[in-house]
C-alpha cells in the first residue's frame, strides 16, 4: 500500500525537513572552522548542533520516504533515530564547554554528564531491544506519544542545554571585547529560541497543529542561524554591528 501525506502532514514534514537541513548545514560550517583554526572546540560545538537536531531526523526522513517512495519507516527505526543520539551529545557538549570555560570543573562535569548519558543510553537500548513500545506509541506518521521517562529525559536535556548555554554565553557578555560580547548575545538568543522550539514540540507532541508546528520550526531555524553567528561571527555581521 502506497502512503500519502495529508495537507497537515505535508506542512509538518516539509517544515521539519528544512529545519533539519539548515541545522545540519550550519553545524557542519561551524565544525569546519576546526580545519582553519585547529581548535577542537569548534568541531565539538558543530557536532553538538548537528546532533541537537537528531530528535527531528526521524520526521525528516519520514517525510522523504512517504513523499517520494510511498512508505513509512519502521517504528523501531523511527524511535532509534529520534532518541539514540541525545545522551551522547551531552558528553560532546560538556567537553566543548570544558575546553572553553569549565577548566577547573573538568573532572566533576565529565563524571556527571558521562554517568547520566551512559545510564540513559543503556536504559534506552535495553527497552529498545526488549520492546520499542516501551519507548513510545506511534499515533501517526509524525505523532508519537512518548513514554513518561522519555518525556522527562527530553525536558532534562532542554534544561541542561539551557543552563550550560547561558553560563557560557554569560562569560562572553562579561568580556570587554566587543566581538565576544556580540557573540554572547547571539548565543543567548539561540539558546532561548531552541528552548522555545523544543518546549513547544514536547508539550504539544500528541496534538500538534499548524500554528504550533509553524512556530516550533521557525524558532528552531532561527536558533540555528543565531548559534552559527554566535560561534563564527561572519564578517558582514561584524561590520554591521560592531563597526556601527
Amino acid at each position: 500500500m502506497i502512503l500519502q501525506l495529508s495537507n497537515f502532514e505535508f506542512f509538518y514534514g516539509i517544515l521539519t525537513f528544512f529545519a533539519v537541513i539548515i541545522s545540519i548545514i550550519l553545524g557542519i560550517i561551524i565544525a569546519q572552522k576546526y580545519l582553519k583554526v585547529k581548535k577542537i572546540e569548534f568541531l565539538l560545538v558543530g557536532l553538538t548542533w548537528i546532533f541537537l537536531s537528531s530528535p527531528y531526523w526521524s520526521d525528516a526522513i519520514q517525510f522523504i520516504t512517504i513523499t517520494f517512495f510511498g512508505f513509512q519507516i519502521n517504528t523501531a527505526v523511527y524511535f532509534f533515530i529520534a532518541n539514540a543520539f541525545i545522551a551522547p551529545i551531552h558528553i560532546v557538549w560538556i567537553i566543548a564547554l570544558i575546553k572553553f570555560i569549565f577548566h577547573k570543573q573538568k573532572k566533576t562535569l565529565l563524571i556527571i554528564f558521562s554517568a547520566e548519558a551512559i545510564i540513559f543510553e543503556v536504559f534506552f537500548l535495553v527497552n529498545f531491544f526488549i520492546d520499542p513500545n516501551l519507548i513510545g506509541t506511534q499515533m501517526s506518521a509524525f505523532v508519537v506519544e512518548w513514554a513518561l521517562w522519555m518525556q522527562i529525559y527530553l525536558l532534562v536535556s532542554i534544561v541542561l542545554f539551557l543552563l550550560t548555554g547561558f553560563i557560557f554565553a554569560r562569560q562572553s557578555l562579561k568580556s570587554e571585547n566587543r566581538e565576544l560580547s556580540v557573540k554572547g548575545w547571539f548565543l543567548i538568543f539561540a539558546i532561548i529560541c531552541f528552548t522555545v522550539a523544543t518546549l513547544i514540540d514536547v508539550i504539544g507532541a500528541e496534538a500538534p497543529t499548524e500554528i504550533t508546528i509553524f512556530f516550533a520550526r521557525t524558532f528552531l531555524i532561527v536558533s540555528s542561524i543565531f548559534f552559527y553567528i554566535g560561534f563564527t561571527l561572519p564578517r558582514f555581521i561584524k561590520e554591521l554591528i560592531i563597526k556601527s
